[in-house]
C-alpha cells in the first residue's frame, strides 16, 4: 500500500477522520437554530405551547437536514469501505464536498426562517445538490481508479454506486427546480433519497 501512496494517493484514515469530524460538527450546529423566544417570568403554559408551535417549521427543517445529511454520510461510509486509499482527485472532491457540508447549518437556518420564500428554498436545495454532485463525481473517480479498491467491485456493487451517483443529485435537482414555484413543498422531492439502495457488498 505504501508504494501506491507514493503515487499521490492519500491514506483513507486521515480523510475519514476529517470527514467524520466535520459531519459531526455540522450536524450539531443544526440544532442551534432551535431557540424559543424569551417568554418572561409571567409566561403561562399556553404561552409556552404557542411558542413551541411557532417553532415547528424550524424543527421540521432541522429534522429533514439531519436525516438527509445522515443518509449522505452513511453513503460516504459505505463508499470508503470499498477503498484502502484515495486518489488526489478523490481527495479534492472530498474537500469540496465537505465545504458544502459545512454550509448546511447556514442554509438550514435560512430556509427555517424564510421557508416560504423561493430564494431560501432554492439556496437550501442547491446546497444539498452541491453535496450530492461532488459525491457523484467522487464515485465516478473511484470507479476509474481500480488501484485504490480493496478488491474488485462486483456487478451488484457497481450498479448500486452508479444508481446512487445519479439518483441523489436528481432528487436534489428536482427540489431546486420546484423551489421556484413551490417553496417549502419542494423539500418533498428529497424524500426518495431515504429509499435509494446503499448495498456496497456482494
Amino acid at each position: 500500500m505504501e508504494a501506491r501512496l507514493l503515487s499521490g494517493d492519500i491514506g483513507k484514515p486521515r480523510v475519514e477522520a476529517l470527514s467524520d469530524g466535520l459531519y459531526a460538527i455540522a450536524l450539531t450546529l443544526l440544532v442551534l437554530e432551535l431557540k424559543l423566544p424569551s417568554l418572561g417570568e409571567a409566561a403561562t403554559n399556553a404561552d409556552l405551547l404557542h411558542a413551541l408551535r411557532q417553532l415547528m417549521p424550524k424543527v421540521l427543517i432541522w429534522l429533514l437536514s439531519f436525516v438527509v445529511m445522515g443518509v449522505l454520510w452513511l453513503s460516504q461510509v459505505r463508499v470508503y469501505g470499498l477503498v484502502h486509499s484515495l486518489s488526489r482527485t478523490m481527495v479534492r472532491l472530498e474537500l469540496a464536498q465537505l465545504a458544502f457540508v459545512s454550509l448546511m447549518p447556514f442554509s438550514t437556518a435560512l430556509v427555517g426562517e424564510h421557508g416560504n420564500l423561493s430564494v431560501a428554498a432554492i439556496v437550501y436545495a442547491s446546497n444539498i445538490l452541491a453535496i450530492t454532485l461532488t459525491g457523484a463525481w467522487r464515485t465516478r473517480e473511484l470507479l476509474h481508479q481500480p488501484r485504490v479498491h480493496i478488491q474488485a467491485l462486483t456487478a451488484p456493487v457497481l450498479r448500486t454506486l452508479k444508481m446512487r451517483a445519479y439518483a441523489l443529485p436528481a432528487c436534489a435537482a428536482a427540489a431546486v427546480v420546484l423551489g421556484f414555484t413551490f417553496p417549502g413543498w419542494n423539500m418533498l422531492a428529497m424524500v426518495p433519497m431515504l429509499f435509494i439502495p446503499m448495498r456496497t457488498h456482494a
